[in-house]
């Protein structure tokens, strides 16, 4: 009866084990399909906007669009007999844009005894000689100076010009030598600047 009873439960055992393996079989572990995606939650309430940054400095005025030269030797004899004299000075960026449009200021220096070079806008009236510019053509400058008083000028008084060229603006010149024009500009009158002034606006050496 014993021996029975243990064969009865030896027989149950191997069943449930039996059954465990069944029920843990691979295939009835897998991952069924994805289903369809939800609908999307609505946004959230944007947050608040940070404090503005303070503004950065302003910067320093370029010189992109300016054109200059170095210093130049002045043309004119030492000793100007007649009543007027000029000569004419290559400029390649001087176009016919700029001329109908630009700016052009030519200045004149000097190297005075007691010290450092004096430099002046032109037009410029020194001892009854008048001293100007005028645009004769595309890339050509021209540079005079004629008396005041019907007498020959003498010992010109400057030594070497240079000339800043900025696009844009009012018409530079007419063609009949009206240098003042050449000086004007819609929103400032560079005329009335001087030579430091203009060198630092533009940040030209």
């Amino acid at each position: 009866m014993r021996t029975r009873t243990k064969l009865v439960y030896a027989m149950m055992a191997f069943c449930l084990v039996a059954f465990l393996s069944v029920s843990c079989s691979p295939e009835d572990g897998e991952t069924g399909p994805a289903g369809p995606q939800g609908p999307q939650g609505e946004q959230g309430a944007q947050g608040p906007q940070g404090e503005e940054g303070p503004q950065g400095e302003q910067g320093d005025p370029g010189t992109a669009n300016v054109i200059y030269s170095d210093w130049f030797e002045s043309e004119f004899d030492n000793d100007i007999i007649a009543t007027g004299s000029s000569f004419n000075v290559s400029v390649p960026d001087l176009t016919q844009e700029i001329i109908d449009q630009g700016v052009v200021l030519v200045f004149g220096r000097n190297d005075p005894v007691l010290g450092t070079d004096d430099v002046f806008h032109l037009p410029h009236i020194i001892s009854s000689n008048y001293y100007s510019f005028r645009l004769e053509d595309v890339e050509t400058l021209v540079i005079t100076v004629s008396s005041l008083d019907g007498v020959s000028v003498g010992i010109p008084f400057f030594e070497d010009y240079r000339y800043v060229i900025i696009p844009g603006g009012q018409p530079a010149d007419d063609g009949g030598g009206d240098s003042e024009a050449a000086s004007k500009s819609l929103d400032v009158d560079y005329s009335k600047m001087s030579y430091k002034e203009i060198m630092t606006l533009f940040n030209i050496e």
